[in-house]
């Protein structure tokens, strides 16, 4: 039998249903791992990540509730809306602050006491400073004769895993994400069982370098942590490569690469359990890259 509603009873049931609507159409903010370092920003470095940007009116959206929790949960420049056929005054001068980012961390410099700090031998290529490294790519992937008598001096050593660090195209990136990615790298490779020697830090690096070294020592696989070639705002970026069985000039296809390791990407945790994993599977091969067929989130 049905039941008649009043009114009030009616009224009653539109409210409660708006104001679930309503709560599951709020803006969520970004969870805590997408916040920037406390040490970014100012005298410290570039701003890593920037304030959450405003939601432009973007015409006719399928869902315009939606826009806010979309940007809270991404850096990507979505829901940015436009002027004419011209950004909006605000986005353009975002897009302005980010390339000066990525500027400010090509021509940033790992300071001499941070290897020191962290446990490294510290090394130099053929570059004799910023510009020649730029200009030169392949200088940055030999050592100087110097660095090289450095690293002959450990021939014997042997290890199963050569842990290399370069400040690359982001040296900014070492010094905010270095740390903890040496720290949570070591721990995987210990937890893993793997020998690790003494490790490098190598002065205008290019990834090749990692190869000289890992020749030189006679190690089984060279993992190198380097400043990424930065894009729009993100100068901080750092990459895990891997490479097995290192040779001279070995190509990037046999190698593997995980990057966006930093506070608002890759955590290094995650990107050192992964290493390990690509590690183990690699020896087991024995190969890398492309033929070893895995990639981030593969198991």
């Amino acid at each position: 039998m049905a039941t008649e509603l009043d009114e009030d009873a009616i009224a009653a049931i539109v409210r409660a249903v708006r104001k679930r609507l309503e709560q599951e159409s709020a803006p969520v903010a970004p969870v805590d791992r997408y916040a920037p370092p406390k040490d970014c920003g100012g005298d410290a470095g570039h701003a890593c990540t920037s304030d959450p940007r405003p939601v432009h009116s973007v015409k006719d959206p399928v869902f315009e509730a939606m826009l806010p929790r979309l940007v809270a949960a991404t850096s990507s420049q979505i829901a940015v809306g436009h002027t004419g056929g011209r950004f909006r005054t605000d986005l353009y001068l975002r897009v302005r602050e980010g390339h000066a980012d990525a500027r400010d961390a090509v021509h940033s410099d790992v300071p001499p006491e941070w290897p020191v700090k962290n446990g490294l031998i510290s090394l130099e290529t053929r570059c004799s400073d910023r510009d020649e490294y730029l200009l030169y790519p392949n200088h940055g992937r030999r050592l100087s004769d110097t660095s090289r008598a450095t690293v002959q001096a450990y021939a014997s050593t042997r290890p199963d895993v050569q842990i290399i660090v370069g400040d690359g195209l982001s040296p900014n990136a070492i010094v905010q994400n270095g740390s903890a990615s040496l720290s949570a790298l070591g721990a995987a490779l210990q937890q893993g069982g793997l020998r690790t020697g003494v490790s490098f830090f190598v002065k205008f690096a290019r990834i090749g370098v990692a190869d000289e070294i890992g020749v030189l020592v006679g190690a089984r696989a060279t993992v190198m942590l380097v400043g990424e070639r930065p894009g729009l705002g993100t100068g901080d970026s750092l990459s895990f490569y891997i490479a097995i069985n290192p040779k001279l000039d070995q190509d990037n296809a046999e190698k593997n690469c995980i990057s966006n390791v930093r506070p608002i990407g890759i955590a290094p945790s995650e990107a050192a359990e992964q290493t390990v994993t690509i590690l183990r599977r690699g020896f087991e091969a024995g190969v890398g890259g492309v033929a070893l067929g895995l990639g981030w989130g593969r198991r």
